[in-house]
């Protein structure tokens, strides 16, 4: 291999590049500090990121606040670390209604591995508790949205119809309209 003359390496020094290279190794140590800088940036940022609340497969559950101004509630909070399953119904909505039943007698089951939590969005309390009577549910777990029904049906996309979700120990949904095979495989 012969030596580098000036005519080989235009518009720069030779000396430097032969001998030392530092133009070469600075420009280099600059680039990998910035790389080394924005990788230590994005673990510190991602440590605190939280994924977005959707009510879709497989992200995390939205916030749910039942409640006025004056008297808030937060039944998944109540719950947290533990199996929700969630069910959004009204008395209109025979099908959502037989499903809030149904899974209201298999949460009591002594086998059941999950909470059953239940939000009727109907505009009446008077009706909401005339039907927990009267379908005989479990009051614990019945809740009304009567003051902030539209709020829950923009956020847990509720324009098309009434849905359940099946919520993991750690707010992540699992299933919509769970199957007893669902249900099942939750522990």
């Amino acid at each position: 291999m012969s030596k580098l003359d000036k005519d080989d390496l235009p518009n720069a020094s030779v000396g430097k590049i032969i001998l030392y290279g530092e133009p070469i190794l600075r420009r280099m140590n600059k680039t990998l500090l910035t790389i080394a800088i924005l990788g230590l940036l994005t673990l510190f940022t991602s440590a605190y990121y939280t994924a977005p609340a959707d009510s879709r497969i497989g992200y995390k559950a939205p916030q749910l606040v039942l409640g006025n101004n004056n008297n808030n509630l937060s039944p998944l909070q109540q719950y947290r670390g533990e199996n929700v399953l969630l069910t959004f119904w009204t008395s209109a909505d025979a099908r959502s209604r037989l499903e809030n039943m149904r899974y209201d007698r298999l949460s009591r089951m002594d086998d059941a591995s999950f909470v059953h939590v239940s939000v009727n969005l109907d505009r009446s309390e008077n009706v909401f508790k005339s039907i927990v009577d009267l379908d005989n549910l479990d009051r614990s777990a019945h809740f009304t949205a009567a003051s902030n029904a539209n709020q829950i049906i923009k956020a847990w996309r509720l324009n098309e119809g009434f849905h359940t979700f099946l919520i993991d120990r750690h707010g992540k949904i699992v299933a919509v309209d769970p199957t007893d095979k669902d249900l099942a495989a939750v522990k």
